[in-house]
C-alpha cells in the first residue's frame, strides 16, 4: 500500500481507506491505478464498487463474406451475436470472414449505415450494394464508365470492373478472431 501511495501521492492511510471502499476514489486516481496494473480503467472502477455503464453493444452477426467478397446472408432467428464498442452506430451490418485459404478467415467486420453517395466512399473499403441486390465488400475506386465503380475484393480475389453500384456502406470496425 505504502508504494501504491507513492505513485498515487497521496497518505498510505487515504490508500487502506480507498481499498476498502470507506474513501471515494477520483478519476486521476483510477486512470493512474489502471496504469500501474495494465488493466482498463473501467475494471478499476468496477472492483471499487463505482457503478459504470457497460462500453459495448451487441449485434447479429447477419451474413458472411466468402473469399471474393460476395456477402451471403444468414437466415434464422438464432443468429450469433457480437460485442461491438458503444460508439458503433445502431444499425450496424456485422459480417464474418468465411474463407479458410486466407489469413482473415473467422475476421468479424461491422459496416455502417447505408449511402446512395457512392462516389464519395472512393478508396474505402465498404459494403456495396450492387444494382440487382447483390451486396459486396471491397475497396471501391472509380470506374471507367460514368457512374460505375471498380471493387476490389475482400479478402481476396479478382477486381470487378464498371459495377452500377446503388449504395455503400463504410467499414468501421474490424477484429481479427
Amino acid at each position: 500500500m505504502r508504494r501504491l501511495a507513492t505513485h498515487l501521492e497521496i497518505d498510505p492511510s487515504a490508500v487502506s481507506l480507498m481499498l476498502r471502499g470507506l474513501r471515494k476514489m477520483s478519476a486521476e486516481e483510477a486512470n493512474l491505478i489502471s496504469g500501474l496494473l495494465t488493466i482498463p480503467v473501467t475494471e478499476v472502477l468496477a472492483r471499487a464498487g463505482i457503478p459504470i455503464e457497460e462500453d459495448t453493444r451487441s449485434f447479429p452477426i447477419r451474413g458472411y463474406l466468402d473469399i471474393d467478397g460476395v456477402v451471403h446472408e444468414l437466415k434464422g432467428t438464432h443468429l450469433r451475436h457480437f460485442t461491438a464498442p458503444r460508439d458503433v452506430p445502431l444499425g450496424a451490418l456485422v459480417l464474418q470472414v468465411r474463407a479458410p485459404a486466407v489469413q482473415q478467415d473467422g475476421w468479424i467486420m461491422v459496416a455502417g449505415q447505408f449511402d446512395a453517395r457512392v462516389q464519395a466512399m472512393i478508396d474505402r473499403l465498404v459494403v456495396l450494394e450492387i444494382a440487382g441486390g447483390a451486396r459486396r465488400c471491397g475497396y471501391v475506386k472509380r470506374g471507367y464508365d460514368p457512374g460505375r465503380v471498380t471493387v476490389i475484393p475482400f479478402p481476396s480475389g479478382t477486381a470487378v470492373e464498371d459495377v452500377s453500384a446503388v449504395a455503400a456502406a463504410p467499414v468501421l470496425w474490424i477484429r481479427p478472431m
